[in-house]
């Protein structure tokens, strides 16, 4: 592959190291394998990422194929295995301080409150110009981002092998059942045909409609999609450490939706909460609805590892449905 990176991506002097690291022009890199669906998700993912300007991602260069085999290309890191928890909650809902060419007019920003920001900037930009027919679009430098008022992404992303579908979608509670939750239940249904997903599909339909009722008035934000404990860590960041964050399969989402992978391995601890919290604030109801996506991933991983996650699936759902 260190000929299709030349080639391909045109990144100079690859050399391999070792199985999936490379040397080149570009520092350290690292090759990460797997079907076209999946590495293009990914790398559409790490680029919304990087671009939001709030927490570390590796840097994505581009995708090569060779042979029918497709591979991702980004920055190696050097990881620190010491986790500040408290940090990574502020950086998940908190830009650094510095601004990038895209979002200058905005100020600080936020991972899950980028996208609210933007939408509230364009607000206030349209209703100046519609006030003041003297001040061009140009005399705003409107170079930035606009923002999304929908949910989705605009093109599929992979939570382990299996695709999602982001079709953009106005309301939240209809694209987490048609794309998250209905998905996995018929694949299940289908595959394996469980009497008690058959039984309850409905009900836990209903259910989810009432959970989310409450959640119809939210922005749809950036978030990573598959964040759990294993999909971020530290890195050097000069003298000192800062979270860093991969794997993503990212989407215009719920920010809630963050915590139900989160909640299925382990959880988070206090001072991560606090920190999340004093930027994104807590409304009512959310274990609740963490419950709901946690159920969502229990499903995916069932899809993915067969039977050794019915259990705790049905356990989920069960709880959920009352």
């Amino acid at each position: 592959m260190d000929h299709a990176i030349e080639e391909q991506l045109g990144i100079q002097n690859v050399n391999i190291l070792k199985k999936g690291v490379l040397d080149s022009d570009e520092g350290k890199l690292f090759l990460k394998f797997g079907e076209e669906d999946l590495v293009k998700g990914e790398f559409e993912s790490l680029k919304a990422i990087q671009a939001s300007g709030t927490i570390q991602c590796p840097k994505p260069f581009g995708i090569v194929q060779r042979n029918g085999n497709f591979a991702l290309v980004t920055s190696y890191i050097e990881f620190q295995h010491r986790k500040d928890w408290a940090t990574f909650g502020n950086l998940l809902a908190r830009l650094f301080s510095v601004s990038i060419k895209h979002f200058r007019q905005c100020g600080p920003f936020r991972m899950h409150k980028t996208n609210s920001d933007l939408l509230l900037a364009l607000e206030q930009r349209s209703r100046l110009l519609s006030f003041n027919s003297e001040i061009s679009e140009d005399s705003l430098h409107l170079e930035q981002e606009e923002g999304t008022a929908k949910f989705g992404f605009h093109l599929p992303t992979c939570c382990g092998r299996i695709p999602q579908e982001n079709e953009w979608t106005d309301d939240w509670t209809k694209f987490f059942i048609c794309h998250r939750l209905k998905p996995q239940l018929d694949r299940l249904i289908e595959e394996h045909n469980v009497r008690e997903l058959i039984d309850h599909s409905d009900q836990l339909y209903r259910k989810t409609e009432k959970l989310l009722n409450c959640r119809q008035s939210i922005q749809p934000a950036l978030v990573h999609g598959d964040l759990w404990g294993g999909n971020w860590s530290m890195c050097l960041s000069g003298e000192d450490t800062e979270p860093i964050v991969f794997d993503p399969s990212s989407s215009y989402s719920d920010p809630e939706f963050e915590f139900g992978i989160m909640q299925m391995f382990g959880g988070w601890t206090q001072d991560f909460e606090e920190e999340y919290d004093k930027i994104m604030g807590k409304s009512d109801g959310r274990h609740e609805r963490v419950a709901l996506y946690e159920l969502y991933h229990n499903l995916n991983h069932w899809n993915h590892f067969g039977g050794s996650y019915r259990n705790s699936s049905m356990n989920l759902l069960r709880r959920i449905i009352g």
